[in-house]
């Protein structure tokens, strides 16, 4: 006797619901893993709180949301203004590396891994979902440099508060 199959859950379909409002143009494939549903839900969320200091009401643009060298890269297209563009970009950059930590098949926390060989495929797994990629590739948390208007910044990601920690550059190099 078979069980009877529920459909999946479309929470892709349920972030453009939510979010329709601001979303210029068709919806795009999200092209991620299930796993990564929650970083994609907390970045639209971001973005909408972001464009609530404009003006005028803003549509913004979806360019591209993918998984690229195991990491998420998402482009937005916003006719935003200054600040509200930083906002975005920050948001951005939070969920970029919160993918850095976080397991492509089911979300738990997790890190970059390879396969072995000379393709030496990339993706972000938990210790359950590490199969095929034994070589953790990452170590400690996500970090990054950063330049924007107000200077050139170490960024070091922590998973637990969700936020990053800016330091001047001017500050990591003289220690």
């Amino acid at each position: 006797m078979s069980r009877p199959t529920t459909p999946a859950r479309d929470w892709q379909a349920e972030i453009y619901q939510k979010h329709a409002g601001w979303i210029a143009g068709s919806h795009i494939h999200m092209a991620v893993g299930d796993g990564w549903a929650d970083v994609l839900a907390r970045l639209f969320d971001r973005i909408a709180e972001a464009l609530t200091g404009e003006p005028v009401p803003v549509k913004v643009a979806i360019i591209d949301i993918k998984e690229k060298y195991g990491e998420l890269r998402a482009e937005f297209l916003s006719p935003a203004g200054p600040e509200t563009q930083a906002a975005i970009d920050r948001v951005i950059l939070l969920a970029e590396m919160r993918s850095e930590c976080t397991c492509d098949e089911c979300g738990r926390e997790g890190r970059l891994r390879s396969t072995l060989g000379q393709s030496g495929w990339l993706a972000v797994k938990c210790d359950i979902h590490a199969g095929g990629y034994p070589r953790r590739v990452a170590k400690g948390p996500p970090k990054r440099r950063v330049r924007d208007r107000r200077g050139t910044f170490e960024v070091v990601y922590d998973r637990a508060s969700d936020s990053f920690l800016e330091t001047p550059v001017d500050a990591v190099d003289s220690r």
